[in-house]
């Protein structure tokens, strides 16, 4: 991939754990089922973010940095190799 295809995928990522952050706070505010699909929307927005940076070359180490997570969580992702948004639905 060029380093244009890298620098997109790490924005990528980065945005969509600020977004993930920035949001909580008014989420909670909101009912829980609300709070639930709200969190997990944007959490599968960085797990596909996380994905799609890692096929684009961006190492594990990199990605969790900008995904602010440890590199167990996006080791976890790739590994997966499933559709994220089944990621978390409790069937485990």
């Amino acid at each position: 991939m060029s380093d244009l295809d890298t620098r997109r995928a790490r924005r990528a990522v980065r945005q969509a754990a600020r977004h993930l952050a920035q949001d909580a706070p008014s989420l909670t505010a909101a009912s829980a089922g609300a709070l639930r699909a709200g969190l997990a929307a944007r959490a599968t927005r960085l797990r596909r973010a996380a994905l799609a940076a890692w096929l684009t070359g961006v190492p594990e180490h990199v990605i969790a940095v900008d995904a602010r997570v440890p590199v167990r969580v996006v080791h976890g992702w790739i590994t997966q190799r499933h559709a994220p948004e089944h990621a978390d639905n409790g069937s485990g």
